[in-house]
């Protein structure tokens, strides 16, 4: 497909440019290349590396901004052209893998998607896309991971009295903070993180059995996610108030 850019005006073709990391539900069956680019449905027919004809929804006239989008993609992404086989897409239509996938370990898959990621572009850059629309935290397992903690650190007459000790439990809190937390964060789950750091400063105040140490460093953490969160502005009034409510609480006594 070389030289398809002589077919587009400057416009379109600096547009697409931009528009090449937006394209979504990409399909291609030997002769025709389907993608969705910012809402509209782009078809180039292809064969041999050969582009025969574009179209596009949009109510711009051909060639347009969305179809060079979708040209620049598969100029980044040549393989998901010279790849497809028919007989396998028709093998892998016929198979379920709903049961395989309950079976598979976790290794297993990892070191299969890093292999066909090499080969296939298309699967990566679909995987991808998934990734930044779909969550795959798994909130059950951040809540189990820090109810564990806390429940070892039940102080003598915990049912009386609701005291943890934090001598006992005060540095897992800090790694399950610094890494877990810090992970949510890095992953868009903030509102989770929030309801977690929470979960945590709510106990400090009155159930911990006072450990200078980790009480300052734990404090020092809250502060920072805290700062952080309101810094990427995702967290309503009242969350706000909430978390300098802990924090006013806590300036009185470490800062």
């Amino acid at each position: 497909m070389d030289c398809w850019q002589s077919n587009f005006k400057n416009k379109p073709l600096n547009d697409g440019f931009k528009y090449k990391d937006s394209l979504t539900d990409i399909e291609y069956d030997g002769y025709t290349f389907n993608a969705k680019v910012k809402s509209y449905d782009v078809e180039l027919i292809i064969q041999d590396n050969v582009l025969f004809d574009m179209s596009c929804t949009c109510s711009r006239k051909s060639p347009c901004a969305h179809e060079a989008a979708a040209l620049y993609f598969l100029e980044e992404f040549p393989d998901i052209l010279d790849e497809f086989d028919c007989e396998d897409t028709e093998k892998i239509s016929e198979i379920s893998i709903s049961d395989d996938l309950k079976i598979i370990s976790d290794s297993k898959l990892k070191k299969f998607l890093k292999k066909e990621f090499k080969k296939n572009p298309k699967l990566k850059y679909n995987f991808i896309k998934f990734i930044g629309e779909e969550s795959l935290i798994d909130k059950k397992d951040y809540e189990k991971k820090l109810k564990s903690i806390l429940k070892r650190g039940k102080a003598r007459g915990f049912a009386n009295h609701g005291f943890y000790d934090l001598s006992v439990i005060g540095s897992d809190l800090k790694k399950f903070m610094k890494k877990e937390i810090r992970l949510l964060n890095n992953h868009g789950e903030y509102k989770f993180a929030f309801s977690l750091l929470n979960t945590i400063m709510d106990i400090f105040i009155d159930q911990i059995y006072w450990d200078e140490y980790h009480w300052i460093d734990i404090c020092y953490l809250y502060r920072e996610f805290a700062h952080d969160l309101f810094e990427r502005n995702v967290l309503s009034g009242s969350e706000k108030d909430y978390m300098m409510g802990h924090i006013r609480v806590f300036s009185d006594i470490v800062f």
